[in-house]
């Protein structure tokens, strides 16, 4: 065959089959864009955008927030039930919506901003949502106290009277436990 006729082919069939695998992989995208679109195994609304949440609105303290802390909220059978803490009596009150307890009543719950409007003293305030934090809580450690002679326990007299009596050689008697020896079988 001719040089010449050969190297055309080559580019022929070489053209040909850069258009059949652009052909082809046209036609496999399109079939896998139907496949998904009509997927009955896909939940719905699966590959669309979803939309990102709003960010809390972060708000100067007040003299509540300093006090009271807004830690959670439930909706239960159409009502909205709180957990407010408050910080100065270390103690935690669930409240439901235009509820009172504890001195601290709750109103006007806006879950966009997750903001929540407390009423303490005569004074209302918008306190937002606690958000979470990766910080590990303070330990408290005890502080360790100065080596001193320990000293034995003291009786009251009565007591002290009856054990003396009961013990006539002066030792303490103690029950004595035997011990267990386990046998571990062999392998």
């Amino acid at each position: 065959m001719n040089p010449l006729h050969t190297n055309f082919i080559q580019q022929v069939t070489g053209r040909g089959l850069l258009t059949l695998s652009l052909a082809l992989t046209l036609a496999i995208s399109s079939h896998a864009e139907s496949l998904e679109s009509s997927n009955p195994f896909l939940p719905p609304g699966y590959g669309e955008k979803k939309p990102e949440p709003p960010k809390p609105v972060v708000q100067a303290n007040g003299p509540i927030s300093r006090e009271i802390e807004f830690r959670g909220v439930v909706k239960l059978n159409q009502h909205y039930q709180f957990s407010v803490f408050n910080k100065s009596e270390q103690k935690g009150y669930w409240i439901q919506e235009n509820q009172a307890d504890g001195g601290i009543s709750v109103r006007g719950y806006d879950a966009d901003s997750r903001t929540l409007t407390v009423n303490m003293n005569g004074r209302s305030e918008r306190l937002t949502l606690m958000s979470v934090s990766d910080a590990p809580l303070p330990v408290v450690s005890s502080v360790s106290q100065p080596n001193t002679k320990a000293t034995p326990p003291t009786l009251p007299p009565t007591i002290r009277n009856a054990s003396t009596s009961n013990n006539n050689s002066g030792e303490s008697r103690r029950r004595v436990i035997p011990r267990r020896r386990v046998i571990l079988p062999k392998k």
